[in-house]
């Protein structure tokens, strides 16, 4: 980083910041695929897990565009720590491509909103056959 100064002797100095940075939760998967045909049901589920020095709750969830996804929210306790479960789901009737982002509000002040982004492609259906 380059900082000005309207100091004679030195008018541009160059500093470095460094620090650890700290995973504010875990997302597992951070990209969920969505893979199948359009006559079966294609579904995935993300998990949000909060780190113990972030607590947070989940306020919200959105999508960026929702067109070909659904989603709900649960939550489990395991061994003591609350986890977020994110289940997504295609809505696609037709063959093609799924591309969508989840936004995850939380009601802590030190992130954003949490993201899990959301691929997939939809087949046709099988063919019947006589």
């Amino acid at each position: 980083m380059v900082v000005h100064t309207n100091d004679p002797r030195k008018p541009v100095m160059e500093l470095t910041v460094s620090g650890m940075v700290e995973k504010f939760a875990e997302i597992r998967p951070a990209r969920v695929r969505l893979s199948g045909r359009v006559d079966e049901l294609v579904t995935a589920v993300a998990e949000i897990v909060p780190r113990p020095d972030y607590p947070f709750n989940i306020k919200n969830i959105r999508a960026m565009n929702g067109r070909h996804i659904r989603f709900s929210l649960a939550d489990k306790t395991a061994a003591g720590k609350t986890i977020y479960e994110i289940t997504i789901t295609s809505t696609r009737l037709d063959a093609g491509s799924i591309s969508d982002v989840v936004y995850v509000d939380t009601d802590s002040p030190l992130r954003p909103p949490l993201q899990v982004t959301v691929v997939g492609t939809i087949i046709a259906a099988k063919k019947q056959t006589p």
